[in-house]
């Protein structure tokens, strides 16, 4: 009798190898989530070592000039970004930037520095780090170069609270200008006159409400839909009616609406709120849900609020 040699052949079956498939796209399934979650966890976490070493710059600039810097420097419209360079590591950058009198955009004097991009400004989580050039975020020509869009910031300092207290007083509001007004209670100072160089600002001792209970900068780096965010060069100052690095708060985190310029909301594209540094130089997350008038009361030096949850 002869014995058969046939080798059985090892391998999946058809429906064997479905399973495999269908068991794989469960896991990348249930992985993906878990990614995205600490993809975004580092964005916040960069964002927040960004506010961080502002934070660290504007201390280091309290000690060295006796008080916060202002909004901007009328004089050459520019920004306390600008300023505040030396203290950040960018003496550089800071030393070939005009302090000249006049428009920082006259005669192409200073917004070529638009087209550095400043990463210390910048939140990775943003889908937008230009000046958009198409609506709904009126774009402002003189801030291109050779109509490139020059870079932003995401990082205000904040003017004060607009609106009222929690005893139903309302805020001083400087009403200069067609786009908001200044608050007058917050930590960045507007800059009373276009002709001499600006004085410092806030001292820290006049920050009676606590360091730790004050907004110092604020983050602003999502998309607002209705009236756009509005994004500036981050050289870009203060003039009669605005001040583009620095914000009021008034109206709700994440909030699409028509505000005014100087009252444009504070937003990020990191799920459920936005990042500010404090007073004492601190880092939070806030969440958009944050009670609006506990969220006004953070934003004045010496308003005297109680502030006990947030």
């Amino acid at each position: 009798m002869l014995a058969s040699n046939r080798a059985r052949t090892s391998g999946f079956t058809l429906i064997e190898l479905l399973v495999v498939i269908a068991i794989i796209a469960i896991l990348i399934g249930l992985l993906l989530p878990a990614v995205q979650k600490v993809r975004e966890a580092s964005m916040r976490l960069k964002c927040q070592n960004n506010l961080k070493q502002v934070g660290i710059g504007l201390h280091a600039f309290h000690d060295a000039r006796g008080g916060m810097p202002r909004s901007g420097d009328l004089r050459t419209q520019l920004s306390w970004t600008v300023f505040v360079l030396p203290f950040i590591e960018q003496d550089g950058l800071f030393k070939q930037i005009s302090q000249t009198t006049g428009a920082y955009t006259s005669a192409g004097k200073n917004n070529a520095f638009g087209l550095v991009r400043m990463t210390t400004f910048l939140c990775q989580a943003s889908s937008i780090d230009t000046m958009q050039t198409s609506a709904p975020h009126h774009v402002n020509a003189p801030d291109l170069v050779n109509n490139v869009p020059p870079f932003t910031t995401h990082y205000y300092g904040i003017t004060g609270s607009l609106g009222t207290d929690p005893n139903n007083t309302a805020y001083p509001h400087d009403t200069t200008g067609s786009h908001g007004g200044f608050a007058t209670n917050g930590m960045f100072l507007r800059d009373p006159t276009a002709t001499t160089a600006p004085t410092v600002g806030i001292r820290f001792p006049q920050v009676t409400d606590g360091n730790s209970n004050t907004f110092m900068v604020g983050e602003m780096s999502w998309v607002n839909n209705i009236t756009g965010t509005r994004y500036r060069s981050w050289l870009r100052g203060c003039d009669g009616d605005v001040c583009a690095g620095a914000k009021n708060i008034n109206n709700s985190i994440n909030t699409p609406s028509t505000a005014t310029f100087n009252d444009l909301s504070m937003g990020s594209q990191h799920p459920g709120g936005t990042n500010f540094c404090m007073g004492d130089g601190s880092v939070r997350f806030f969440t958009e849900t944050i009670n609006l008038t506990t969220y006004r009361s953070l934003g004045t030096c010496n308003g005297g609020e109680t502030v006990s949850d947030y």
